[in-house]
């Protein structure tokens, strides 16, 4: 069996040869096993790409980025790359022990499991103590992970995720920085929801390093996190939140245009206003459709193209807004203006809860 080791680099000068070696020393749970290190350069401005270019080794693959694009688009070269059986995601930083690999691969290589994750927070290991705040939004983030995902992770942010090539490579990266992690284990968990995959946890050690001493995430990364849990997970809760999100968007949208516009001496009239609220409707229409394709549904565009795309979602999106329409229009004779608009609003949210939007009409892409 072979095992590829994808190894993203930016600055390691200091840690490089040391992970280098280590890595090829590490056993493989088994000596049948043969290894295949690759090493992906993000565009270093130290002297990384100089050691780099010094390797000359059978086992070693190189691959250099010439604009620092991120970790996660790192991977997407690496991965592209491999010709392994199995696939082991491994920074160059030291934190993480290449010694470690028989016990992330006996799942896999016992037959129990698809994939494994290294967990940072199962297991009696040894772990540096650092920042708290950090680990407890290390915590934050799986626990969300998981309940748009259902899964029962313990750390989705760890480095260590090892994955079956044939399951990896049905996976397209998007993201190119640490968004990877969230992104990656939506995308997992979407497959393991439609076939019969494992995943798995085993605990291993951690040897976190300071900032000080070149650590690169930050909260920026942190939200984007957050961002990504929203995006690519596609569990029920996941859609009925994107749905939720996606009414309360087109709602704010539809109610500011329909106040401004009866504001204004044409549209006073019952005709004016008629002609206000339509407009208001096809303007948070589009806008939802705008969120929906490019953000929360990460979704490809079906037969038709993008206008054939937007027609569908008016099709599919038209019922919540109708609903609410008709409901204003039944309330407007016992009820004021706002009071009807409110009401009307809020019955509509609770519809979108249910996702009847254009997700029904246009395929996911992995």
């Amino acid at each position: 069996m072979k095992i590829s080791i994808v190894i993203p680099v930016y600055n390691e000068e200091q840690t490089l040869s040391e992970i280098i070696d280590r890595v090829k020393r590490a056993p493989l749970g088994g000596s049948n096993n043969r290894r295949e290190i690759v090493i992906v350069d993000d565009c270093s401005e130290d002297g990384t790409r100089g050691l780099l270019k010094k390797i000359d080794d059978p086992e070693i693959t190189v691959a250099y980025h010439e604009k620092n694009r991120g970790k996660g688009a790192a991977l997407r070269t690496g991965f592209e790359r491999c010709s392994g059986d199995i696939i082991i995601i491994q920074d160059a930083d030291l934190e993480y022990n290449p010694d470690e690999y028989p016990t992330l691969l006996a799942p896999i290589i016992d037959g129990d499991a698809h994939v494994v994750y290294g967990s940072r927070f199962i297991g009696g290991q040894r772990h540096r103590v650092l920042y708290f705040w950090h680990s407890m939004g290390n915590r934050l983030l799986t626990v969300l992970s998981n309940a748009f995902s259902d899964l029962n992770l313990t750390d989705m942010e760890t480095c260590y995720k090892v994955i079956k090539r044939e399951i990896a490579s049905r996976i397209a990266i998007c993201e190119n920085r640490f968004g990877f992690e969230p992104e990656i284990t939506a995308k997992l968990a979407e497959i393991a929801r439609n076939e019969d995959i494992k995943i798995y946890e085993v605990g291993i050690s951690y040897r976190g390093r300071t900032y000080n001493e070149g650590k690169k995430i930050g909260m920026k990364d942190g939200f984007r996190a957050l961002y990504c849990i929203v995006k690519y997970n596609t569990s029920r809760l996941a859609v009925s939140v994107k749905g939720a999100l996606e009414g309360l968007c087109g709602i704010i949208v539809q109610l500011s245009i329909l106040f401004a516009l009866s504001g204004i001496a044409p549209f006073a009239t019952v005709a004016g206003l008629n002609i206000a609220h339509a407009v208001s409707m096809e303007a948070a229409l589009l806008f939802v459709a705008l969120i929906s394709a490019g953000i929360a549904l990460r979704s490809g565009v079906a037969p038709g193209g993008r206008a054939g795309a937007f027609l569908r979602f008016q099709g599919a999106s038209l019922v919540p807004f109708a609903l609410r329409a008709a409901v204003f229009y039944f309330l407007l004779p016992v009820a004021d203006f706002v009071d009807a608009s409110l009401v009307s609003a809020g019955i509509g949210l609770v519809f979108s809860l249910f996702g009847v939007n254009f997700r029904k009409f246009l395929p996911h892409r992995q």
